[in-house]
């Protein structure tokens, strides 16, 4: 418990021994006086008040911090089912960890421009609370003491447009704290923007205002001549319940531990499971406070937004600090700020983008166009090109997938991104496209831009395993691929608990269609011998996985790994070498 919040908790204590007391002393203190008559009883029912009654119209929302609160409305709703003294003294406890209103929470690191120099910071406070900032120390593993001379960032604060639903639809937290799904709070989302900082250097961070400090959150800046480096995949979360909490908690904590030199870690969507405009802020803030908390405090973000994750009420936008310069240039902006954006790291030049807003200008099912996506995004990722001709690796990151084998393989909007987007992987030459969304692990060719088939020869050192089954449908394991002539595609499963399977070679092969308009039903697919695309390692791992990708001078090294419990225990599930032999070229805009 922070030193801050010390005597605040034993006042909290002390309020409600002090009411206890009272009642009791009102029951006990009203002496009789024998030589007057006695009144007639009241026979009406007096309810006395229980102790979570009691404690629930104390500590009220307007005082503590959103998370905090709803943490001890969970105890009160859990008391009022069963007032056990088990649920009694969690509730208690709870009472305990009430943080004081003024207090930051939801805090992240984001790269924001260049990751040598630059940082992006974000954090969540209760309506009202304005003043922030972000301290910075050049020290690896820095204790409080050490940030009495940190640099500081000053934040911008902004309020959030209107009141955001915080349980929404989601079940779940609706049934465990009482609330209705009508409840909605306003926030204070704080940005800001870490500038003239040290390259290849350890930095600890916190942020708030004097008295009301974060926990401590690190990173490190990219070396000026960087060398060999890793960073972490991890997808889709779908925060939604408690199991779902747990489980990418799980996968959180065994990435820490697996991949402490991990530099970032890219989440390409999905953070949430209900989207809409009656999302819940709650999954939002659980994603921050707890499943994602580990990775957060010890790396930077590379986020980007997922279809569950859409919303009118810009949950995304309030929660992320990236670049948003795409936002601000192009003519029609998508719908969050900050989900399309690049950036050099080492010998990769990233492209972390969005086709969520591919509707925005013209666009049609039927003939497979899309003005943004075609005229917007390919134009973007054409400038990003040319602006760093001279990396070795190429590397993208979306939500959507292009090529995909499980349940997303068949939605209508595939065959849009294919026609749309295939030939600007093709003019930029696209070595890795990292995608999420369809929750199975899945190695994908490197495909022919031009045809969609397998580059067979550039495949070798492949293990045949056991095929057939849902553990892996194709029995390939490992190998090394190379990308002359051809992007390599992954999907590594889920970080949580909701999984698809792999379809078979029958199954694709009956959902295959070439008419346009059959497209439609969300029955079937365009791409021709589908399953030969599917060159490596193809199932579902049945639990929560990550990947740790290493650049490295000679090959991108995908290593996947299962979290196997709540120690950070894993299982190696799968190994890959991404090689490119020749120089990339240039597109032409």
């Amino acid at each position: 418990m922070k030193t801050t919040y010390r005597f605040r908790l034993l006042t909290i204590d002390f309020r409600l021994l002090l009411a206890a007391c009272c009642f009791a002393f009102a029951a006990c203190n009203n002496p009789v006086n024998p030589e007057e008559p006695e009144e007639p009883k009241d026979t009406t029912t007096v309810h006395e008040k229980t102790e979570w009654e009691i404690a629930d119209s104390m500590y009220t929302v307007q005082d503590y911090t959103v998370p905090s609160h709803t943490m001890f409305k969970i105890a009160v709703t859990a008391c009022a089912a069963n007032p056990s003294e088990e649920n009694l003294q969690a509730m208690r406890d709870r009472i305990k960890e009430l943080v004081p209103k003024e207090e930051p929470y939801c805090m992240v690191a984001t790269l924001n421009g260049d990751p040598q120099t630059q940082m992006g910071f974000c954090w969540f406070t209760n309506d009202g609370i304005t003043d922030g900032e972000v301290q910075i120390v050049d020290k690896e593993d820095a204790t409080e003491a050490d940030f009495q001379n940190a640099r500081s960032f000053p934040a911008t604060p902004t309020q959030t447009k209107k009141a955001l639903r915080y349980a929404g639809i989601c079940s779940y937290i609706i049934k465990a704290s009482g609330l209705s799904a009508g409840t909605k709070y306003k926030y204070i989302s704080h940005k800001a923007l870490a500038t003239g900082l040290t390259p290849g250097t350890a930095y600890s961070w916190r942020v708030g205002y004097e008295g009301h400090w974060s926990d401590i959150g690190h990173f490190h800046t990219e070396d000026a001549a960087q060398g060999e480096y890793s960073f972490i995949v991890m997808s889709d979360s779908h925060i939604m319940n408690q199991t779902y909490i747990n489980e990418a908690r799980r996968c959180a904590l065994a990435a820490v531990k697996t991949v402490p030199e991990a530099r970032f870690c890219c989440f390409p969507g999905d953070f949430v499971e209900d989207g809409t405009i009656a999302n819940s802020e709650w999954e939002w803030e659980r994603w921050f406070e707890e499943a994602m908390e580990p990775v957060i405090k010890a790396m930077p973000l590379v986020p980007t937004d997922g279809n569950h994750d859409d919303s009118p009420n810009i949950n995304y936008t309030y929660h992320f600090n990236t670049d948003k310069e795409f936002n601000e240039k192009v003519t029609s902006a998508p719908q969050f700020e900050g989900i399309v954006y690049s950036f050099v790291y080492g010998d990769a030049l990233f492209y972390v983008f969005s086709m969520q807003d591919f509707w925005r200008e013209t666009h049609s099912y039927i003939d497979w166009t899309s003005v943004y996506l075609t005229d917007h995004l390919g134009s973007w990722f054409r400038s990003r090109t040319l602006a760093h001709p001279d990396t070795k690796y190429r590397i993208s990151l979306a939500h959507f997938n292009l090529f995909s084998g499980s349940d997303h393989s068949t939605d209508k909007e595939p065959p849009v991104f294919r026609a749309c987007m295939l030939p600007v992987f093709k003019d930029c030459e696209i070595d890795v496209a990292l995608q999420g969304h369809d929750h199975t692990y899945e190695v994908i060719g490197p495909v022919n831009p031009d045809d969609c088939t397998p580059i067979l020869s550039a495949i070798s050192d492949r293990e045949e395993v056991p095929g057939g089954s849902n553990k892996n449908m194709t029995g390939y394991k490992g190998g090394t691929y190379c990308t002359d002539d051809g992007t390599f595609y992954f999907i590594g499963a889920t970080c949580g608990h909701k999984r698809y399977y792999p379809h078979t070679r029958e199954r694709m092969e009956r959902d295959y269609t070439d008419d346009p308009k059959g497209l439609q039903d969300d029955k079937h697919h365009n791409v021709k011998n589908y399953f030969d695309l599917f060159t490596g390692m193809f199932g579902q791992p049945e639990a929560p996985c990550f990947t740790k990708v290493t650049v490295k001078d000679d090959c991108i090294e995908l290593n996947s790994y299962t979290a196997d419990d709540d120690a950070g225990n894993v299982s190696l599930l799968n190994t890959m070498r991404i090689v490119r032999t020749k120089p990339h070229g240039l597109p032409s805009l």
